[in-house]
């Protein structure tokens, strides 16, 4: 009778529990990583394709809570950005609600600030509420916390806006050209010249300065080509500065110079949201008023109602799936209070049985403590454990032959100074690698000991070049620099196809590549 000793059962029972929790928390950890994924598809599409980055965000399940840890703010940023390219204004502040609530949570201090900014632009102007000014305030204090300029420009425009908001055009003007040239040196991103320009634009025109007016459209529509501005949402200013041109020459009886607008306007029909809609049917009726042709008038005041019936009927549909989502949302509370309590008591109960076997092996271990000596002597228990001990020098044997062979192959490799030669070395050796040792593949750290061995240099350079990169990243780099496709990229980091085509496109956006006109791999193979 073999008698196991009360440290090795005690062990036994440890490493099970362990087990255990590893198991639940890699699983949901993988799962989550699946989701984030949808995210970043999302934003990639929600500025050109709304309804496509709105399937993305689909596929993430109806209560992300749990399952988008440290991303429920960028998750409901997303899909308030989906609802306003898809002109759903009261989705639109609901998820700008949550993304400002997590973004408190997460620490988020950008999407907190963008959020607030929104909640501002949508509480003030749309719904003539001057408790928005709070949301301003709150939107300059998150992105002060986070240095974000940029940011902080978009805030510095807003009381231009109101002034615009309250007719007080001039003074609209006079705050704005006070900083447009900080506007307009901001190049990563031309938006905020192109906001500044819109309301001079707009100010003008309602100012009947038409000299200006065209002036400052002009250097409107020159922003077409700016690759840092969203073109559909440049097209949809353009869209609104046709209408307002359109209503001054109505005013002042130049029938035919507001009919040139507004068939400008109606060309971007489909970039403009529900208020520019609205407008542009309004002043085609008034147009075919003033020109007295009753029967094209009708068909827009036909299409006004129509448009009024049909906001009205997503209104409707909006409330009721924001309150579903709502109570989905306490359900969801509820249901993951009641698992943690669950949770809970099932980790007091294992801890009162592991002290209580704890216990009860530890008397048994008194108890057997000579038994186990003199069983331990026997020969048949000597001759398993030797034979056990034999098999396990053989493994230890058996590896350390195969790593000793490795770090030959890579000094070797490291002597070759032909590069394409050296890298298609180096790539045989990973493909040996990842074909006869999968374990060993499988332990980051030793991995990335192994690459930074064979290409020192690289890993230094791209550091320090390129600092903003993170550690999965810089690994990606390196394999595209050494010439292996997505595909094979994939298989060594145990991840999808996808998954690399995504990490691929985040690189590029963070290293400009586009900007620079050049392919990530022969960037790389510059530096």
């Amino acid at each position: 009778m073999l008698v196991i000793s009360c440290s090795d059962k005690f062990k036994n029972v440890v490493l099970i529990l362990f087990f255990l929790y590893a198991s639940t928390s890699f699983g949901q950890h993988k799962e989550s990583n699946g989701f984030y994924r949808f995210l970043d598809s999302a934003d990639i599409y929600v500025s050109e394709n709304p309804k496509r980055a709105q399937s993305f965000l689909d596929s993430i399940p109806e209560s992300p809570k749990g399952l988008m840890e440290g991303k429920l703010a960028e998750f409901y940023q997303l899909k308030a950005l989906v609802s306003d390219g898809l002109n759903e204004e009261a989705k639109k502040f609901h998820y700008f609600m949550l993304a400002l609530r997590y973004a408190k949570l997460e620490k988020n201090h950008t999407i907190a600030g963008m959020a607030s900014l929104e909640l501002f632009y949508i509480t003030y102007i749309v719904k003539n509420d001057t408790t928005a000014f709070k949301y301003l305030e709150d939107a300059k204090t998150y992105y002060t916390l986070e240095n974000n300029t940029n940011g902080l420009a978009e805030v510095m425009q807003m009381p231009a806006y109101v002034e615009f908001y309250k007719t007080n055009y001039k003074k609209s003007n006079q705050l704005i050209l006070e900083h447009l040239e900080d506007y307009k040196k901001i190049e990563d991103d031309g938006y905020y010249y192109m906001y500044a320009l819109f309301m001079l634009c707009n100010n003008y025109k309602h100012l009947h300065d038409l000299k200006n007016a065209h002036k400052y459209l002009n250097l409107l529509k020159g922003l077409q080509n700016d690759k840092t501005i969203s073109p559909s949402l440049h097209t949809s200013h353009l869209a609104t500065a046709y209408n307002c041109l359109a209503e001054v020459h109505l005013e002042k009886k130049a029938v035919d110079s507001s009919f040139y607008y507004l068939l400008k306007a109606r060309e971007l029909g489909k970039f403009m949201n529900n208020t520019d809609r609205e407008n542009h049917y309004t002043l085609f009726a008034d147009y075919y008023e003033n020109i007295a042709d009753v029967d094209n008038k009708k068909v827009y005041v036909d299409s006004l109602k129509y448009l009024h019936e049909q906001n009205l009927k997503e209104n409707i549909e909006a409330s009721i799936q924001i309150n579903d989502e709502l109570l989905n949302s306490e359900n969801q509370l509820e249901i993951e209070t009641n698992k943690k309590n669950i949770n809970k008591y099932l980790v007091l109960g294992l801890i009162g049985v592991l002290l209580a076997v704890s216990a009860f092996i530890t008397v048994r271990y008194k108890t057997n403590k000579k038994k186990l000596k003199s069983f331990s002597k026997r020969d048949k228990e000597f001759s398993y454990l030797q034979t056990n001990h034999e098999k396990l020098k053989v493994k230890v044997r058996g590896l350390e032959d195969f790593i000793t062979e490795v770090k030959k192959e890579v000094k070797q490799i490291a002597t070759i100074s032909d590069t394409a030669e050296q890298r298609n070395e180096i790539r045989k050796l990973y493909k040996n690698i990842y074909h006869n040792s999968s374990t060993l593949l499988n332990k980051g750290e030793s991995h990335l000991e192994l690459i930074n061995e064979l290409n020192v240099e690289f890993f230094n350079k791209i550091n320090s070049i390129h600092p903003e990169l993170n550690h999965s990243e810089v690994i990606i780099c390196y394999y595209i620099f050494t010439g292996f496709k997505n595909k094979e990229i994939a298989a060594f980091l145990n991840s999808s196809n996808r998954a690399v085509e995504s990490k691929r496109y985040r690189i590029s956006k963070k290293l400009s590549i586009q900007e620079k006109e050049i392919t990530l791999i022969d960037y790389l193979q510059k530096i």
